[in-house]
């Protein structure tokens, strides 16, 4: 209904703002003057741009904690202009990469505004942006996307700073299967609160020290897990006690803030798994020992990574468990618990100290082993290892290799940079299925 002088044209970076601007002619019956003062116009983009956001201004984090007050002054709703909603492509709505802001975020997953498009999420992803919220608001503006499988909002600046959300952590019929909040500064998961429904969870380097013993009872449904990257140290003094004032030591004095051993009266950083947990990623985290309550806990765990951590003694593991890495650590010694492993299929040990193998304690359904990089002196393959198919024992100090069974089928052999001087008579009528064999690095001559 604007005089035919008028034209509408986007202006300033406040969404939904509009400017008036004038054609050649100007008509004396003209309803709005287009040389209105510039504090008219900048009060207008400014109510346009309340309107907006008041449903979620309604649900801010101080509004949210307070659930008894209501916000009695009802605003009218402008038309949704299609730019501003985060539109979908086959399903999934990339935001990533875009340096979006919260209330530009806001803005895109507006439930009353965008609910064309909220209904045709799949999946969602605002990694690498600048959000910085609490991480229960940020789901607050997906309560309404309830056909969303998996979100991403990794490197972002995600918080977690409610003390209780107990009495209002209950979502709504969800579908949600896959989160991923690593590398944000979320730092603990005492008052974490996601929906149940989720199954894949990604928490790597988001500096957290600590598995709360709530965590199982809220993820019932988790079954792949990954926090590499934090680090789960017991530590010796609260922090209250380290906070006393620092004197001097005497002299010989050794002052210990930080021990190796989880098993205190204070107990372990890591308090509790979900016993569905299939999959799960503990690589870098400071690990000296597992609690002795998991392998009665995680009964149906298939896929374990300990690597680079600082395990000395191979730990108890469920007997389901398929794929276990505990590469680069500082186990000296395979123990015999490894045999209980009547399903593990890949064994990764690189890296760490051991000196002797007895190929007898190994699962029989092994079928990739790889022990590169310990001190191995001396390896006997044994029919023990009747169905492996990949060896790696490179980088040890083996000056014996013996082949005192039959291995059909081990295809791939690499024995490089040992100190190996020959190979005993009928080494190859053992290994029929050989394709690969590497003894390059060695002191054959």
């Amino acid at each position: 209904d604007l005089p035919s002088h008028l034209k509408l044209s986007p202006a300033g970076k406040a969404p939904r703002s509009l400017q008036l601007s004038r054609n050649s002619g100007r008509s004396s019956g003209a309803a709005l003057e287009p040389s209105a003062p510039a504090e008219e116009l900048s009060r207008s983009r400014d109510r346009s741009l309340l309107q907006i956001l008041s449903p979620r201004l309604r649900r801010s984090p101080g509004n949210f904690l307070r659930k008894g007050e209501r916000n009695t002054t009802a605003l009218p709703t402008a038309p949704p202009e299609p730019t501003l909603c985060g539109t979908p492509i086959n399903g999934t709505l990339n935001l990533s990469h875009s340096n979006l802001t919260q209330d530009e975020l806001m803005l895109k997953l507006d439930e009353d505004l965008c609910k064309a498009q909220l209904d045709r999420i799949l999946e969602l992803d605002i990694s690498h942006n600048n959000v910085e919220m609490d991480l229960l608001y940020l789901f607050t503006l997906f309560f309404h996307m309830e056909n969303t499988l998996s979100i991403d909002a990794s490197f972002n600046k995600l918080t977690i700073n409610i003390l209780d959300p107990s009495s209002f952590c209950e979502f709504p019929s969800h579908q949600l299967l896959f989160l991923n909040i690593s590398n944000n500064p979320i730092n603990s998961l005492d008052t974490l609160c996601l929906p149940s429904s989720i199954k894949e969870i990604d928490l790597s380097f988001t500096n957290i020290s600590q598995i709360p013993l709530n965590f199982a009872k809220k993820l019932v449904n988790l079954e792949k897990m990954h926090v590499q990257g934090n680090h789960f140290i017991y530590r010796a003094f609260s922090e209250s006690e380290n906070a006393l004032p620092m004197c001097t030591p005497p002299p010989g004095t050794v002052h210990i803030n930080a021990i190796s051993f989880v098993r205190k009266e204070v107990g372990t950083p890591i308090e509790s798994l979900p016993d569905k947990v299939k999959h799960l990623r503990m690589s870098n985290c400071s690990i000296v020992e597992l609690p002795e309550w998991f392998a009665d806990t995680v009964e149906e765990l298939l896929f374990l990574d300990l690597s680079s951590n600082f395990i000395s003694v191979l730990p108890n593991f469920p007997p389901s468990l398929q794929h276990l890495d505990i590469s680069n650590n500082d186990i000296k010694v395979i123990s015999p618990s490894l045999k209980s492993l009547s399903n593990l299929t890949v064994f990764r040990i690189q890296n760490n100290k051991i000196m002797g193998v007895h190929t007898e304690l190994f699962p029989s359904a092994l079928k990739k082993c790889d022990l590169s990089k310990n001190k191995v002196k001396v390896l006997s393959l044994t029919s023990a290892l009747e169905k492996l198919e990949h060896l790696n024992v490179s980088g040890n100090l083996i000056t014996r290799l013996e082949a005192a069974g039959h291995l059909p089928a081990l295809t791939s052999l690499d024995s490089s940079h040992n100190l190996i001087p020959e190979l005993p008579d009928g080494f190859g009528a053992s290994l029929p299925g050989l394709k690969y064999f590497n003894l390059s690095g060695n002191k054959i001559s």
